[in-house]
Formats: C-alpha cells, structure tokens, sequence
C-alpha cells in the first residue's frame, strides 16, 4: 500500500501517511527525545516499586528507571534487588524509552541501542536476531550467517528489515558507523561530569528517513529545498547510487 512521508524539519515533526491516514508520527521537539543517552546520575532508589530516579539534568523532572530495564546495571551482580544494584549518586549509563509526558520525567534504560539503516547495535546485548518482516529462507540465512561474522564480541544485533536484498559492503559500513558511533559515547562518558547528555540524533531528516522509509514509501514531502537536497543525498547513499523510485518535493 503506498505511503507518504511529511517532515517538517523546521518544527522538527514527521508523520507517515496512509490512505490519508496518519500511520507513525515523530515529534522530537522536548529537551528529552526518545534514544537519547545520558551519563546519569540515582538521586533515588524506591525498593517498594522496584524503581530508582536518574537525574539526567532536568533540574525539574528527574528520570525513571525499573528494575526491569536496568539491562547491563543488573547483570553486574546476582541479586535482584533494587536496592542492592543501584544505590543514590551511583553514575549509570541510560537511554530515554519514553518522553516526559505532564510532570513524569522520561523512562530510562539501561539496554542501550544504536539504530542505523540496516542494522541496530546493542553494546550490552547478546546474539544476533533478524526482523520477522524478512520472510526469505535463503536471505534469512545469509543476513543471519554475515550478522554472525561481523558481529563485534559481546554485543548483539538486530538486522532490520531494509538489510534484505543489501549488499555485505553495504551492511558492514553501516555497522562501522554504529561501532564509531558507540565509541564516541564512550569516550564521552569518560570525559563528561554526570549528568551529560551524550548522544542524540541530531540530523532529524536522516533519523525520520532511517526509521520510515521503506519500498512502500511513493512520495516523500519536505519544507524547504535544501532538505529536498538532503533527502535524495542520504536515499542515493543508501541505494548505492540507483535511480530513486520515490517523489521528493
């Protein structure tokens, strides 16, 4: 079924259309955006709701955290407690979930995940996994066999749907970039006073394109010309130069 896709860059919102119906909608505006990561810093840890605040540095709203999402803070030790993981001016290393929504601050993680085209980087996870919308047995296979070779030691990735029909070289710079990427959180965490804001997707045309673009999409709808230019520049990077199939205006 076609789709559209309209960015208003200048007032950083996007949607995807459908039938004249919105299907995704992207608003990146709040000072805390969805995958962002912090060096934070526990003001709290509330062992009756199995939770802990992080202040992130929202002098108003500190950052939620379950026991549930603590990820790589809960491996480190064999309790299950709260308590016994986190405790108050402990340094963690989280990423926003969920947006701040009234006066809740945002929900935080510990399971950090770095997006690219075609893949997702998870630094603490395990294994490799494929998206479901890859139905092909014998391209299954492949993009399972090339995600175990290029797969970085102790850590996990996804193959997104857009990896299918890819070229390896393809695939293995985008990975390259998620390795950069994650090296430079690193070192920024090393560098910064908690609580620091560490990563975020600061190209919003290339993050909506990365997120919802797929072979569905028929017409893409941009607010100015230049963001014209850029869009057809990151879909001819990423087709490796092939006549795009899709209307920019």
């Amino acid at each position: 079924m076609p789709k559209q896709i309209i960015i208003a860059e200048q007032h950083r919102i996007a949607a995807v259309f459908s039938e004249d119906q919105i299907q995704e909608l992207v608003v990146a505006t709040g000072s805390h955006q969805v995958s962002d990561i912090y060096l934070g810093v526990v003001e709290n840890v509330l062992p009756g709701i199995d939770a802990a605040f992080v202040n992130i540095g929202d002098p108003e709203r500190n950052g939620f955290i379950h026991v549930s999402d603590l990820g790589p803070l809960r491996l480190k030790r064999s309790s299950g407690a709260i308590t016994e993981l986190l405790t108050p001016q402990q340094k963690v290393l989280v990423q926003v979930m969920k947006e701040p929504t009234g006066t809740k601050g945002p929900r935080l993680t510990g399971n950090i995940t770095l997006p690219g085209r075609y893949l997702v980087l998870m630094p603490y996870g395990r294994g490799v996994n494929l998206s479901r919308r890859i139905r092909s047995e014998n391209e299954r296979n492949r993009l399972r066999a090339l995600a175990i070779l290029i797969k970085p030691a102790g850590m996990g990735l996804l193959v997104r749907t857009e990896a299918e029909g890819m070229e390896e070289e393809a695939i293995l710079e985008d990975l390259e970039l998620l390795q950069k990427q994650w090296e430079t959180v690193q070192m920024e965490g090393n560098s910064n006073r908690a609580p620091a804001l560490l990563n975020r997707d600061s190209d919003f045309i290339q993050r909506v394109l990365r997120d919802m673009y797929n072979t569905d999409v028929n017409r893409i709808v941009v607010d100015s010309s230049e963001a014209v230019k850029r869009v057809k520049k990151h879909l001819l990077n990423w087709s490796g130069g092939k006549p795009l199939q899709v209307l920019i205006d």
